[in-house]
């Protein structure tokens, strides 16, 4: 059998060397104190150094009405028209509000349920143009397309002999039903 050499002790060697006796732990010097007027010296120097480049209140409000009276003409036009433009965007859009309330409240009034003014209004607004208003445009739609819940009765007398005219798909309706009996 091969022994290798691992690195490994498996004995300890001797004793080791003994520990040197501690040294003894230095005493503490005693903190130094302060009477208050010292302390409020240092307190005043230190806040005195760093107030140092600070302006008053007083300063401050003369530089901005400084700064304000410095800005050029355009500037303030451009102020102007940056709060006009929003003004006229609030007006727009409340116009707009106030146009889909209005139509809405038409429509209501032509029999179409809460359930569908969203749809009508829609379809009934790519109607509208410079010529038509939607009121116009609403007779018009509701003429073809009348609301759910409303019945349409076909007041036209039946062709010939007192029967109605059929299609195809009546003709397959009849024979159907018919079949069912």
């Amino acid at each position: 059998m091969i022994l290798r050499h691992t690195g490994l002790q498996f004995f300890a060697e001797g004793d080791p060397a003994p520990a040197p006796t501690p040294a003894p732990a230095p005493v503490p010097a005693p903190e130094k104190t302060f009477t208050q007027a010292e302390l409020d010296t240092i307190v005043g120097k230190r806040i005195a150094k760093v107030m140092k480049g600070v302006p008053e209140k007083e300063e401050l409000d003369a530089f901005y009405k400084w700064k304000e009276s410095q800005q050029t003409e355009r500037e303030k036009q451009e102020k102007r028209d940056k709060e006009l433009s929003e003004s006229k965007t609030a007006l727009a859009a409340a116009n707009a509000e106030l146009e889909q309330y209005r139509r809405e409240k038409f429509l209501l009034g032509k029999g179409v349920s809460a359930e569908d003014v969203d749809y009508y209004a829609f379809k009934i607004g790519k109607l509208v143009t410079d010529t038509v208003d939607f009121e116009k445009a609403a007779e018009e739609y509701l003429k073809d397309n009348p609301p759910a819940g409303t019945v349409q009765v076909d007041l036209s007398a039946p062709l010939g002999g007192g029967k109605p005219a059929q299609n195809e798909n009546d003709m397959m309706n009849s024979l159907i039903r018919g079949a069912r009996k």
